[in-house]
């Protein structure tokens, strides 16, 4: 069987920043588009912890579910279409019947949005900003990029 890919649109909030939830705090902050896809940024840290990981493990509990819904939405639709297919072959066939029973209902995608309550920090070291807690704001706040406080 060949690979299949599916594509998941995040989107953005009206300032252009999406939102990413820490692996190890679960604490949400916000990185304009344009950051999170840079090249030359291999790991993110987290502005709140300050431990860091790969982009992928920054992906918000919502989105995770969404591709968890999508491919599990995948799975149902193909073994609906091949249990319709055994019943119709088989249909003519006097040795072996086979009915479909109840098949398995596709779940509803999520609607994925953003919430405005972060506020924006521009940090110097690597040029980048970031939307945070309004108290983060205050006393201070990891680069994503480079990790200095």
């Amino acid at each position: 069987m060949a690979d299949v890919a599916f594509q998941i649109k995040v989107p953005s909030d009206n300032d252009g920043f999406i939102t990413l939830q820490c692996p190890f705090c679960d604490d949400r902050f916000k990185l304009t588009v344009e950051d999170f896809q840079r090249e030359d940024i291999i790991e993110i840290f987290c502005p709140y912890c300050g431990l860091r990981d790969q982009h992928n493990q920054f992906l918000r509990d919502e989105v995770i579910e969404q591709a968890q819904i999508i491919a599990s939405n995948y799975a149902k639709s193909l073994l609906n279409q091949w249990v319709k297919d055994l019943e119709k072959s088989t249909k003519r066939n006097k040795f072996v019947n086979f009915k479909a029973g109840k098949l398995p209902k596709l779940e509803a995608e999520k609607i994925l949005f953003e919430q405005e309550e972060l506020e924006i920090t521009t940090l110097v070291c690597c040029q980048v900003t970031v939307k945070t807690r309004p108290l983060n704001k205050v006393i201070g706040v990891y680069c994503p990029c480079c990790g200095v406080r």
